[in-house]
C-alpha cells in the first residue's frame, strides 16, 4: 500500500525542461565522495568541490585539484596585473584519486570533461548527458539544515537516488548530475557503491579560468576518441609518451628520457596502482553523447 501511494506522488521531469530553475550564482559546495570496489573495506573517500558562477558554468573536481587550479589562476592573474618579470607557478602534480574535471554549462545541456596526463590535457565534449528524473513530492530529510525532496534516475548503468533542496535554486550537483529544481545535496546508487554527500556550502566567487595557462593547449576529442584512448591507456599508461618528444624538445622524468624503458615501466606501475581505485567505475556504460 505504501508503494502505491509513493508512486502516485512521483512524476517524470525531463532534464531539458529544467532550464526555468537555473539561476546563475556563485557558490562553492563541498561534497564527500565515497566509493568502493568489490573487495574494498573500508570505502575510499575524497573531498570534492562544485564551483558555480554567474556565467552559468560549474566545475566539479577533487578539492586538492581545485586548490591547485585556483592557485595557478591567481598566480597567472597576478602576473599580468602586476606586469612581473617572471611567472612562477606551483607544481601541477596532485595526489587526488578522482582526477577528472567536469565542466557543466547547464543552459546548453553541455558537459566537458578534462583529463590531465603528464603534459597533455584531453578535453571531451558531451552535447547530451540525458537524465530523466522521477520526482517525489514528499519531503525526504533535512541535510545540513536544508529541507530536501527525493528524486530517482538511471545514469551510467546505475540506478540513483538523489536528495535536493529548492532552498538553493541551482539546478546542479556533484559529478555529471544536474537537472533538478534545486541543488543536489546527496546522491547514491542502489548498490551503495557510490555516494556523494554535501559537507559545506559557501557563497563566494572562485576563478579557475587560467588553470591550463602553462600547459599545452587541451586536445579537443570526441567521446568515441576518448573511449578509444582510455582503453589503450588502461592497458599501458605510458602510451601517453608516444610522439611526445620532438627534434627541439625532449621530455624527462627524474632526469631520464620519457622514451626509456625504465621511465615507461615506472609510470605504468604507478598508474596501474592509481587505476585500481576505480575498478568499479562511476559509469558502467556510457550515458553521454
Amino acid at each position: 500500500m505504501k508503494r502505491t501511494n509513493l508512486m502516485n506522488k512521483m512524476y517524470l521531469l525531463p532534464v531539458f525542461l529544467i532550464s526555468n530553475f537555473i539561476f546563475a550564482q556563485s557558490y562553492k559546495v563541498f561534497y564527500e565522495m565515497q566509493w568502493k570496489n568489490k573487495t574494498d573495506v573500508p570505502k575510499h573517500e575524497e573531498l570534492c568541490t562544485l564551483i558555480t558562477n554567474e556565467k552559468g558554468k560549474s566545475y566539479f573536481q577533487a578539492y586538492e585539484n581545485f586548490r591547485r587550479d585556483s592557485a595557478h589562476t591567481k598566480m597567472v592573474n597576478d602576473y599580468f596585473a602586476n606586469k612581473a618579470q617572471g611567472l612562477k607557478v606551483s607544481d601541477g602534480n596532485s595526489n587526488a584519486k578522482f582526477r577528472s574535471l567536469v565542466i557543466k554549462d547547464i543552459s546548453q545541456s553541455n558537459i566537458t570533461v578534462e583529463e590531465r596526463f603528464f603534459t597533455s590535457i584531453f578535453s571531451t565534449n558531451y552535447s547530451s548527458c540525458k537524465q530523466n528524473w522521477k520526482l517525489v513530492n514528499d519531503k525526504a530529510m533535512t541535510i545540513l539544515g536544508y529541507k530536501t525532496n527525493m528524486a530517482f534516475t538511471e545514469f551510467g548503468g546505475r540506478k540513483w537516488t538523489a536528495w535536493y533542496t529548492t532552498e538553493i535554486p541551482i539546478s546542479d550537483g556533484p559529478y555529471k548530475f544536474y537537472g533538478l529544481p534545486g541543488l543536489i545535496l546527496k546522491i547514491t546508487d542502489s548498490e551503495n557503491i557510490y555516494n556523494f554527500e554535501v559537507k559545506g556550502i559557501v557563497k563566494e566567487k572562485n576563478d579557475l579560468e587560467q588553470r591550463n595557462f602553462t600547459y599545452d593547449q587541451p586536445m579537443n576529442i570526441s567521446p568515441k576518441q576518448w573511449d578509444a584512448f582510455w582503453k589503450k591507456y588502461i592497458k599501458q599508461p605510458s602510451v601517453i609518451f608516444e610522439n611526445l618528444n620532438t627534434s627541439q624538445t625532449t621530455y624527462v622524468i627524474n632526469g631520464k628520457d620519457v622514451n626509456s624503458k625504465e621511465v615507461k615501466d615506472s609510470y605504468d606501475k604507478k598508474e596501474w596502482e592509481i587505476l585500481k581505485n576505480f575498478e568499479s567505475p562511476i559509469e558502467l556504460k556510457p550515458s553521454c553523447l
